[in-house]
């Protein structure tokens, strides 16, 4: 038996030990093993005896009896203790079973010796849990070759974030780029994530993931209430680029991967953003808190020149948002109930209520209501289960239900109250199997996403004011008016849903020798079946054609067949007095009925990491397929790093990689929507008696016709340097996309296409078509600490990052329309010179460059913790459609584009947290966030007509909470 050494005597005696790595300490008890022998060494039995004491001196023993290098940083080993062990066991069985709770897992790395890693799926969240000494904000993974980022669980906690969503936590990345118009003052109210644009790519042609299960929304993503702006379209509802909304307390880390990426991930033009979930602590735990803000702590920076105070003061529509008041709640229960069996139980409630005036102006109607609340919420429940019934299996249940419910009320329009449903469910089974040569990781999972609407009416009508009819406003300029009209109804129900089930397979090899290079090869599978749905659940009517003669006496809304109309006719005295039957001459109905597409896809992919002394190559290939458009696609993935110097402190980073994206629902969806329409009419009448409505006609062809479509990608090259230098990281790195074949829409005539038969088609038909295309160039640079910087007590982790970016891209999104023109790619008039229609730079997402600096200080000797972020995004110009929209130069006609000069915004935001120990476990904290803190005025300028709003001023934010 070995002899133990007195480690812990050895840390406290030269504690310098425990802020270096504990590798150093480590590597120096063995020779390197070869790359047989340690496959052999793994698998052969031994007796251990390794008593229970700290983690870190466990860990050398076990080295010394195993005759193995084992590295490990001491900040993952921290003040953990190790339960021992006592045995015969295989050298990896007596490893895993020393690490056992301690969210740290092994791997065998390149240099054929084995490495301690931070666990994502097992990460614990106990007081003594996995915690580095270190507040890392902004990390990255390990052999990521400059693609990867992960913002970790307490850079999560600690980001001065406002609303707490996902998308919030990415502000940090500088890949990353957001909606312009997600910050307008005039509807700080909302609470929906913002649109995230990675490299340059279209917002909805990012892979968002919830622990490895994706969980995008196919059905209209582009249609994202903040970049369309609109929720009253009768077909075109608002829909969230991401299925889901998440919020950051229930998640562990995010991890982003933006270049270089891994032929694991695909269906992207973007990036990758997989949200990895906590998981539960050993002990029970818990933490109950509440977050507000409202309207009254938040300063309003409006367009005088647009609208007056007064006049935004008395908004009736969600457009300008004068009032309002947040709310999140968040509960989380969380423990093991066996020594192998935990369960963690996370709800999180976001509201927001929008007090409005229902008619322009503040108009008090004598048929309606003064004021209406529109309502936001979104609710996030989450059951997630741990087992561990062996040493070698791991199985994990995650249930996560996430509705999200938008209420509204259309302006001047009574009984026009609907509610629009997002969100959806996820449910995943992932079981992981440690084998002697390979690692299975399965996953089997459901997902359900909708963007629906729920209207309170299904009938539309439009009268002219009368004292019956009396809700509308009677008056113009003050007077009197006989042409004001009383609006009534809504636009109906829609359900939009898509479903699906899905199995993937990861496999991983354990490291072998070939030839005098280690490789490590992984390979795996995804099975998909999805089905999509867009369905009109009930008949909706709009009334049209009003016909009104002077009523008499005798005058009447019995029809011919001697049925009383009250529905669709009305006799009344009008505004100024004047008897008046007023009746509708036509019915426009969308009849109930149902558009469907499926989709069975899958997809195979190989990788192998491979070093050669100090040269690392990641070869790797991905092969997608799909019976809805019949496509298949090879995407390449080559990725490599060179240690100039062996020891991590000066690599290159070089990559050439294709990414394909998805192809939506939306393109089949939109097809068949207008042979839903019937229409009814009857004609004038001039007697006491109204006519009867004539029988129902079908008059609907469809306006759009379903073509199969080439998968959409980019294709991408990379160049990256790193540098260690004076405990500092630096992260320089390039990246150039090039997007072919995105999806646009076009007309069949521009197209040279069959025209349509009027009948199952109108003659010149819209159809979506593989015509666009852009250009990005993307320049990072971030610096980070390698350890605390430590002053009066206090430590400071902090991230600086700043970027570049320049892309060309005409199209927003899939629904833009290209012409003749812009499909032969013609010059336009832009900016003064005329230039190719492809050459336009992109009219959203579009900072130039951006500077922003994260610090996270912690005071433990006043139980505080203060982070700031302060964020610079670099002045532009703004394109828009100029008026008149053609130019004539030299004889030639043009499209004509101008530009809107967008300041610097610089904000900085602040959090500051105290905390109060109650004994044991538990405490109350009090956190107030302040976001933009010198309440700088930034203006936004529309991409449509060029009009000036502004970012929201300064705004408070109050959490109080108590954990145990």
């Amino acid at each position: 038996m070995a002899t133990t050494a007195p480690t812990a005597t050895l840390l406290k005696r030269y504690p310098w030990l425990s802020k270096a790595s504990l590798a150093a300490l480590l590597l120096t008890q063995h020779l390197p093993a070869q790359a047989d022998a340690l496959q052999e060494q793994l698998t052969q039995r031994q007796a251990f005896e390794v008593p229970a004491q700290p983690l870190a001196g466990a860990l050398l023993e076990f080295a010394q009896q195993a005759g193995l290098q084992v590295s490990v940083d001491s900040g993952l080993v921290g003040e953990r203790n190790s339960p021992g062990i006592s045995g015969e066991w295989s050298t990896q069985e007596a490893l895993q079973r020393l690490l056992s709770g301690s969210g740290l897992r092994w791997r065998v790395n390149t240099a054929n010796s084995l490495t301690l890693e931070v666990d994502p799926d097992y990460r614990a969240q106990d007081p003594a849990a996995l915690q580095t000494p270190d507040i890392v904000v902004l990390g990255k993974a390990d052999h990521n070759f400059q693609g990867e980022a992960v913002i970790n669980r307490r850079a999560i906690e600690n980001f001065a974030g406002g609303n707490g969503d996902l998308t919030t936590m990415l502000k940090m990345h500088p890949s990353v780029r957001f909606d312009t118009t997600q910050q307008s003052s005039n509807t700080p109210g909302e609470i929906n994530p913002a649109d995230i644009s990675i490299n340059g790519a279209k917002f909805y042609q990012n892979n968002f993931m919830v622990d490895g299960i994706s969980i995008n929304n196919d059905l209209d993503p582009g249609a994202s209430s903040g970049s369309r702006s609109d929720v009253n379209g009768q077909y075109l509802l608002p829909s969230n680029a991401f299925g889901i909304a998440l919020d950051a307390d229930l998640l562990e880390e995010v991890r982003v991967y933006d270049s270089n990426v891994s032929a694991k991930y695909g269906r992207f033009n973007g990036g990758v953003i997989d949200a990895i979930t906590r998981r539960p602590t050993k002990e029970f735990h818990g933490k109950v808190s509440a977050q507000m803000t409202k309207s009254d702590w938040t300063r309003y920076h409006i367009n005088n020149d647009q609208m007056s105070d007064e006049e935004f003061a008395k908004s009736s529509t969600y457009s300008n948002q004068p009032e309002f008041e947040k709310l999140s709640t968040r509960v989380v229960l969380e423990g093991h109930l066996t020594d192998n069996f935990g369960l963690i139980g996370n709800f999180v409630r976001k509201t927001s209520e929008i007090p409005l005036y229902s008619y322009d102006g503040g108009f008090e109607s004598a048929g309606d209501k003064t004021k209406h609340n529109q309502e936001r919420l979104i609710e996030n429940k989450m059951v997630k289960a741990f087992w561990t019934p062996s040493d070698r299996l791991d199985m994990i249940l995650t249930l996560v239900d996430a509705p999200a419910e938008n209420t509204y009320f259309k302006s001047n329009q009574r009984d026009s109250g609907f509610r629009i449903d997002q969100g959806g469910q996820t449910a995943a089974l992932k079981t992981i199997w440690t084998g002697d040569t390979l690692t299975y990781t399965q996953q089997f999972a459901y997902k359900m996403v909708q963007s629906s609407r729920d209207a309170d009416s299904s009938t539309f009508k439009q009268w002219r004011w009368s004292q019956e009819k009396n809700w509308g406003n009677p008056y113009r300029d003050g007077v009197l008016y006989a042409g004001s009209t009383s609006i009534e109804g809504g636009m109906g129900d829609i359900e939009q849903e898509q479903s699906g089930l899905e199995y993937n397979l990861d496999i991983q090899a354990i490291p072998f020798d070939l030839a005098g290079s280690a490789h490590t090869l992984s390979f795996g599978m995804e099975v998909r079946r999805q089905k999509a749905s867009y369905e009109v659940s009930e008949d909706t009517l709009s009334a049209s054609v009003l016909r009104r003669s002077n009523a008499t006496g005798s005058s009447t809304c019995v029809t011919a067949s001697g049925q009383l109309d009250s529905d669709y006719c009305s006799i009344s005295v009008d505004a100024i007095g004047t008897p008046e039957r007023q009746y509708f001459g036509l019915l426009n109905s969308v009849r109930a009925g149902k558009v469907e597409a499926e989709q069975i896809d899958y997809a195979l992919y190989l990788q192998d990491d491979i070093q050669i002394g100090n040269l690392k190559l990641r070869p790797g290939v991905r092969f997608d397929a799909d019976d809805y458009m019949d496509k298949k696609t090879i995407a390449p993935r080559f990725a490599a790093s060179y240690d100039f110097f062996g020891d991590e402190t000066s690599v290159l980073t070089a990559g050439l990689n294709r990414y394909y994206g998805r192809n939506l629902f939306k393109y089949r969806l939109a097809d068949g929507r207008e042979s839903l329409r019937w229409r009814a009419t009857r004609l004038n009448s001039s007697t006491d008696t109204i006519r009867d409505f004539g029988p129902w006609t079908n008059f609907g062809v469809d306006e759009n016709s379903f073509r199969q479509l080439d998968i959409p990608y980019d294709d991408e090259w990379m160049v990256g340097f790193s540098q260690r230098l004076v405990s500092l990281q630096f992260e320089l790195k390039y990246v150039h996309r090039d997007g072919k074949d995105q999806v646009v829409r076009s007309r069949a005539n521009y197209l040279g296409l069959e025209q349509g038969n009027g009948v199952d088609a109108i003659d010149n038909y819209y159809t979506y078509t593989n015509a666009g295309q852009s250009r990005s160039e993307t320049v990072t640079l971030t610096v980070t600490p390698l350890e605390n910087l430590k002053f009066a007590g206090t430590m400071t982790s902090f991230m600086l990052g700043l970027d570049w970016n320049r892309t060309q891209s005409p199209q927003s999104n899939y629904d833009d329309l290209l012409n003749e023109d812009r499909l032969a790619d013609e010059d336009v008039y832009f900016d003064g010179r005329l230039i190719p229609y492809s050459e336009l730079p992109a009219d959203n997402f579009n900072r130039p460059w951006t500077a922003r600096l994260n610090t996270v200080t912690s005071i433990p000797a006043l139980n505080l913790t203060w982070t700031n972020f302060l964020r610079y995004r670099g002045a532009y110009e703004q394109i828009f459609r100029a008026t008149p929209e053609n130019i004539t130069i030299n004889g030639g006609t043009y499209e004509n584009y101008e530009v809107g000069e967008v300041s610097a915004a610089p904000t900085w935001d602040t959090r500051v947290k105290w905390t109060l120990p109650l004994g044991g476990s538990q405490s109350t904290y009090v956190a107030v966030d302040v976001t933009n803190v010198t309440d700088k005025v930034n203006n936004i300028v529309s991409n449509t007509a060029g009009v000036i709003s502004y970012e929201t001023g300064r705004q408070y934010w109050l959490e109080v909470g108590y954990q145990f």
